[in-house]
């Protein structure tokens, strides 16, 4: 059924005149009377009553109106979906760790956007396991992990890496002294090798666990403890005499990588991405 004549029924059901019908839809009057007789025809009922100056919808008008409202406003939204659709081909989606946006990711994005014509992204924050679910589900184009996904579908390439540093709010603390400490253990810790984490921290209950590093710095800041964190994160802390190293206690470093979907229609970008250097100590020290 052709929409028009819908739209020319409700408007005229509207104005209950055809005069003003013909101006609202800058149509001749004519025009309007003969796009009702057609929708009349088409469906084997009369619609409107008419009378000299007195236009009324008839019990089959009245019944066809929310119907050809609901058909009207279906339509329109299936346009915006598929324009929406559309627009998600241009759209660059990418997603990370909380942890990794607050050290400075979006920064290395900003180079590379300014640089690009008619662009847009959208940006996610997620965990690995959610990340590399968004990636084979299409609704993610790049993720910044930093542990390695074994996905067949995903492509994963290293970056480069950043620092923890085992902290206190304590001068002088050393590894047989941590038993005595709460434990703040961000989320990023999860799989580091205990051959480099003190076995007096993998023992123990944290009393805060998150994926925001400026959470994990807070409750050090106000409650005390230890924590790993990033360097970069720190360093006024150190500097100031707010926090201190754990004595004894290893520097770990993380590798930042890289995932994709192998074979993704957003190929171009994202090898451009790739090609861009990743200046990790915006990110950290």
């Amino acid at each position: 059924m052709d929409t028009d004549l819908l739209r020319t029924f409700i408007e005229v059901s509207k104005t209950r005149h055809f005069g003003r019908a013909a101006e609202n839809l800058y149509l001749t009057q004519s025009a309007v009377s003969f796009r009702i007789r057609q929708l009349e025809q088409q469906l084997g009922v009369s619609l409107f009553a008419r009378h000299r100056n007195n236009i009324q919808l008839t019990l089959s008008g009245e019944h066809l109106l929310p119907y050809a409202e609901t058909i009207l406003q279906t339509l329109g939204r299936a346009k915006q979906a598929l324009i929406r659709d559309d627009a998600m081909q241009h759209q660059l989606v990418i997603g990370a760790p909380q942890v990794c946006w607050e050290m400075g990711l979006q920064q290395w994005l900003d180079g590379w956007f300014s640089e690009q014509q008619n662009q847009a992204m959208r940006l996610e924050t997620g965990n690995r396991e959610q990340l590399c679910r968004q990636l084979l589900e299409r609704s993610l184009d790049l993720a910044v992990i930093t542990e390695p996904s074994k996905i067949d579908e995903v492509s994963v390439q290293q970056v480069g890496e950043f620092q923890l540093c085992l902290v206190s709010r304590t001068s002088g603390l050393n590894t047989s002294m941590l038993t005595e400490q709460a434990v703040i253990w961000p989320d990023w810790n999860t799989n580091m090798g205990s051959a480099t984490v003190p076995a007096e921290l993998l023992q123990r209950m944290p009393t805060l666990q998150t994926s925001s590093a400026q959470q994990a710095l807070h409750h050090l800041l106000k409650h005390g403890g230890v924590a790993y964190l990033p360097q970069h994160l720190i360093a006024s802390h150190l500097k100031n005499g707010e926090l201190h190293f754990v004595e004894g206690v290893q520097v770990l470093l993380r590798p930042v990588y890289l995932a994709y979907r192998t074979g993704s229609e957003q190929q171009p970008h994202i090898e451009s991405l790739l090609n861009r250097p990743l200046r990790l100590s915006t990110l950290s020290a």
